[in-house]
C-alpha cells in the first residue's frame, strides 16, 4: 500500500517505455500552484524509467516520496546539471568553438590537418589563421590557413566555402566529437531521463508521490437569481500541464495558504568556506486569474454536479471527484462540483455614508457548509433581465458572510441628508469647573425615489459609529452596519430617518470664562439655579471688564499728568526768574501734583474692586 501525505502537487514526470512506466493513479490540485502527483509503477533490475522536465527537476528532487514493501534503499540516476561544461573542461576548445571554424582552428594550433580547395591539397600543423585582401570587390571577412609540412615548409590556403579541412589526429576526431556530442545532449537537457533504481532487484510494484510545478486551479461561480431564492453553483476550472495524459485519475482540488519553496537541488550552487549558503528562494503564490464571461438569454438551468468528497483542515479545504478524471495532457476541463440555494440573499442594497445617487444589485452569500468555499468570480443571472454583473467572491470559512454588489440600480434614486443637534443634558459645579453632560443627536434623511416599473425592497446598510446610540427601531444590527429594509412601491417617494445620539461630557474651570463665555453657557444651561450663578458672574465679569478699561484710562491719564508737569518744571528752571509766568507756570505743577494723586487713588480704589470681584466669583461658585 502506498502512504503519501504530501501537501499539493508537482511537474508530472513522463515514463520513458511501456514497460517500466509509472501510471498516475491521483492528482491533487492547490491554490499555492503545485500539483501533487501520486503513481504507481513496476520496479525491477532495470529501474523505472522516468523523463522529467528540467523545470521541474528542482521540484521533483525536493518532494518525490516511495512506498517500496520490500523497504529497499532507492538511488535516483540522471545526468548531471554541469554535463557540458565537465565535457568541454577536458577539451582544447570552447562550445563556440564548434560552430567557428577559425575560433576552432585557432583552438587546435599544431593539430595535423589535410586541407583541399580546388584540387589544391595541403596536409600539414595547423599555425593559425589570418585575414586577407578579398578578390572580389565589396566581399569581405576573407581570410587563409597557414600550415606548416613535414619538410618544414609555411603554406597558406585560402578559407572559404569551397575548402575541406579533415584533421588527420583520431585523438582531436574524437574530442571535436565530443564536443558535438554534449551540445547535442544539452539541446536535449529540457527533458532529463531520470532512473529509479534499489538495491534489491527483485520485481514489484511501488509507489511514488513528488511536487510539480502547475497552474492553480480556479473556480467561476454561477449565481442565478428565482422565486426560491439565489441557485449558487460553483465550476471548478482545472488544467492538464503534466505533460502527461490523465486516464482514469482521482482529482483532488485543494485550498489553502501553503507556503511553497523553490529549492535549488539540480543546479551547482558555488558556496564559499567564510559565506552562508544561499536561502531558498519562497515561491510567489498566483492570484486567480477571472474567467471569460458568457452572454446569454436568460434561462433556467437544469443540470447536475459532479459528485466530490469534502475534508478539511484548520487552514483548507478539500474538493476529491468521486468519478475519475480522463484529461490529455494540454487540455482543460470545466464542471460544476458545488451547489447550494441561498433563500433571501439576493438585495438591492443602498450603504450609507456613500452619498451614492443609486442602490446597488447585491447578494449576501454566507458559507452553510461546515468548510471553507473557494475564492473565484462570480456571474450573477436575473429572470427577465439575464447577465445582471460579475463580482470576485472571497474566501469563505465556515458560516462567514460576504456581502458582494454586481451593479447598480439606476431605477431607484437615493439622497442622503445630515444634520446634529447638541443640547446640555445635566450640568453641575464641582470646585469651580461646570460639568456638563451633552446629548448630541445625529438625524440621516435617506430620500428614496422608487423604481418606475416595479416594487423594491430597499436595504439600507446604516453605518455603525462608536459611541453612538441607534434610536429608530426595526433595524437589524450587523458587525459593521444597522440593517432597514423599507418597501417602496413602484414610482413611489418614501423618506426614512435614522436618528443616532451620544452622551459626551465637558468640563469647564469657569474662573477662566469671560462675560461672552459666560453669556453662551447661560443660554445652554437646562438648570434655573445655575443660570442664575452664571448671570451673576457675567455681571461681574461684566463689571470687572469695565474697571479694567478704567484702569487703562487712569494710567493713560497719569502718564499724561507726569508728562506736562515734566514739560513746567523743565521751563521753570530754563527761565530762572520770578515773573508772573513763571508763577503760573509753579501754581500748574503744584495743582498737577494734586491730579496725580487723584488718579493714584482713583487706580487703587479700582484694584480693590477688581480684588473684590474676583472674592464675589469665587463666593458665587462655593454657594452653586
Amino acid at each position: 500500500m502506498r502512504h503519501l501525505s504530501i501537501l499539493f502537487l508537482a511537474a508530472l514526470a513522463v515514463p520513458a517505455t511501456a514497460d517500466t512506466s509509472a501510471q498516475i493513479r491521483a492528482v491533487t490540485l492547490s491554490t499555492a500552484g503545485l500539483a501533487l502527483i501520486e503513481a504507481e509503477g513496476p520496479l525491477g533490475a532495470d529501474g523505472v524509467r522516468l523523463a522529467v522536465r528540467r523545470a521541474d527537476i528542482d521540484d521533483f528532487l525536493k518532494s518525490l516520496r516511495l512506498s517500496d514493501p520490500a523497504g529497499s534503499v532507492p538511488l535516483l540516476t540522471m545526468t548531471g546539471p554541469g554535463g557540458v561544461q565537465d565535457t568541454f573542461d577536458a577539451l582544447p576548445f570552447e562550445p563556440a568553438a564548434l560552430g567557428d571554424l577559425r575560433a576552432l582552428l585557432g583552438a587546435m594550433i599544431g593539430a595535423p590537418v589535410t586541407a583541399e580547395r580546388r584540387g589544391t591539397v595541403l596536409t600539414g600543423a595547423i599555425m593559425g589563421t589570418r585575414d586577407v585582401p578579398c578578390a572580389t570587390d565589396g566581399q569581405t571577412g576573407c581570410a587563409s590557413l597557414t600550415l606548416r609540412d613535414e619538410d618544414g615548409a609555411l603554406r597558406q590556403i585560402a578559407l572559404d566555402d569551397a575548402t575541406d579541412i579533415r584533421f588527420a589526429d583520431a585523438a582531436d576526431n574524437e574530442a571535436i566529437a565530443q564536443g558535438l556530442e554534449a551540445l547535442r545532449g544539452s539541446a536535449r537537457a529540457q527533458i532529463l531521463q531520470v532512473t529509479l533504481s534499489s538495491t534489491d532487484p527483485a520485481p514489484r510494484d511501488i509507489a511514488l508521490g513528488w511536487l510539480q510545478p502547475a497552474p492553480i486551479w480556479k473556480t467561476a461561480w454561477r449565481a442565478e437569481d428565482g422565486p426560491d431564492g439565489v441557485e449558487l453553483t460553483g465550476w471548478a476550472v482545472i488544467e492538464n500541464t503534466s505533460g502527461q495524459d490523465w486516464q482514469d485519475v482521482s482529482v483532488t482540488l485543494a485550498t489553502g495558504a501553503v507556503r511553497a519553496l523553490e529549492a535549488r537541488l539540480y543546479d551547482r550552487v558555488a558556496a564559499h568556506r567564510e559565506k552562508a549558503a544561499p536561502s531558498l528562494d519562497s515561491a510567489i503564490m498566483a492570484a486567480p486569474s477571472a474567467v471569460g464571461r458568457a452572454q446569454m438569454g436568460m434561462f433556467e438551468a437544469q443540470m447536475d454536479i459532479a459528485e466530490v468528497a469534502m475534508d478539511d483542515g484548520a487552514s483548507f479545504s478539500r474538493f476529491t471527484l468521486t468519478t475519475p478524471v480522463t484529461l490529455q495532457a494540454g487540455d482543460m476541463i470545466s464542471l460544476p462540483f458545488l451547489s447550494e440555494r441561498l433563500e433571501e440573499a439576493r438585495l438591492t442594497l443602498y450603504r450609507g455614508g456613500s452619498h451614492e445617487p443609486h442602490p446597488m444589485i447585491a447578494i449576501e452569500f454566507e458559507n452553510p457548509l461546515p468548510l471553507r468555499l473557494p475564492a473565484g468570480v462570480v456571474t450573477l443571472y436575473e429572470e427577465g433581465r439575464g447577465h445582471a454583473g460579475d463580482a470576485m467572491m472571497p474566501e469563505l470559512a465556515p458560516g462567514a458572510q460576504e456581502v458582494i454588489e454586481f451593479a447598480r440600480d439606476t431605477a431607484m434614486q437615493v439622497r442622503e441628508s445630515v444634520e446634529e443637534s447638541n443640547r446640555v443634558q445635566t450640568a453641575r459645579i464641582v470646585d469651580g469647573v461646570l460639568v456638563t453632560q451633552d446629548r448630541i443627536e445625529r438625524r440621516t434623511s435617506y430620500r428614496i425615489e422608487g423604481a418606475p416599473d416595479a416594487a423594491r425592497v430597499l436595504t439600507i446598510a446604516h453605518p455603525l459609529r462608536a459611541g453612538w446610540d441607534m434610536l429608530t427601531p426595526g433595524g437589524a444590527a450587523r458587525l459593521d452596519d444597522t440593517r432597514f429594509e423599507i418597501d417602496i412601491d413602484a414610482g413611489e417617494i418614501v423618506t426614512h430617518e435614522i436618528v443616532e445620539a451620544r452622551v459626551i461630557e465637558n468640563r469647564v474651570a469657569l474662573l477662566s470664562l469671560d462675560q461672552d463665555d459666560l453669556a453662551f453657557w447661560v443660554s445652554r444651561l437646562p438648570d434655573a439655579d445655575l443660570q442664575s450663578v452664571l448671570s451673576a458672574m457675567q455681571d461681574l465679569r461684566s463689571e470687572d471688564a469695565a474697571l479694567r478699561r478704567e484702569i487703562t484710562a487712569l494710567d493713560a491719564q497719569e502718564a499724561e499728568l507726569i508728562a506736562d508737569q515734566e514739560r513746567l518744571v523743565g521751563l521753570i528752571v530754563q527761565l530762572g526768574d520770578d515773573s508772573p509766568a513763571t508763577r503760573e507756570r509753579r501754581a500748574r505743577v503744584d495743582a498737577i501734583e494734586n491730579e496725580i494723586s487723584a488718579t493714584r487713588a482713583a487706580r487703587q480704589t479700582a484694584l480693590a474692586r477688581r480684588t473684590a470681584i474676583e472674592d464675589d466669583l469665587r463666593a458665587l461658585l462655593r454657594e452653586g
